[in-house]
């Protein structure tokens, strides 16, 4: 009873290690139950009847679900707070914002599911910013942005406190500039600058 405990306590705790556990165990068992048989001839039977290798390659299939999840989630975030850093546009601002936080909150759930992936998050956003950087790049650039990407090789190195933390880039200085246009005050309007 007590590994049956220690099995389901995994299980809740962690889902990408469990599967990943319980992936080698059907290896093992598979390997095990060739190599030495059975006495019993209906429990051979039933354990012969098993696909043990694509049981065990879909078990761990369904733990790397979760931390294929996690990594389309981060690059969401990276794509979005690069849009924020580099992207002069003034109109999709909140809806990147308000996506950023929301996929920040997936991303904080799967790690509460699967703790495990909590420590792969900064080799996850090392290996997935510069593509993600890329592709935000490229799209600021078919959008005419290209003053405001310009500059950047491919862009920031974000760190993990930055992806999954409350922070936000500010607004790009060419933005804030003179370029910018400038909001009259109660005595402004009318006179000429």
């Amino acid at each position: 009873m007590p590994d049956d405990v220690t099995v389901i306590n995994a299980y809740e705790q962690d889902f990408f290690e469990w599967g990943l556990a319980q992936a080698q165990a059907l290896r093992t068992a598979g390997e095990v139950m060739r190599r030495t048989g059975l006495h019993d001839q209906t429990l051979r039977d039933a354990l012969q009847a098993l696909d043990w290798e694509n049981l065990a390659e879909e078990i761990e299939g369904l733990a790397r679900r979760d931390r294929r999840e996690l990594a389309s989630r981060l690059v969401t975030i990276i794509e979005h707070l690069a849009k924020l850093q580099f992207s002069t546009a003034e109109a999709p601002r909140a809806g990147w914002i308000s996506t950023v936080r929301r996929e920040r909150d997936e991303a904080r759930e799967i790690i509460r599911d699967s703790p495990s992936l909590g420590r792969d998050l900064s080799a996850l956003i090392a290996r997935k910013q510069n593509d993600a950087l890329r592709r935000v790049m490229h799209e600021l650039g078919d959008r005419g942005e290209t003053v405001a990407a310009a500059g950047t090789a491919v862009g920031p190195d974000y760190s993990e406190e930055q992806v999954m933390g409350e922070w936000f880039p500010a607004m790009p200085a060419a933005r804030r500039s003179a370029g910018a246009p400038r909001r009259l005050g109660r005595g402004d309007r009318g006179k000429p600058r």
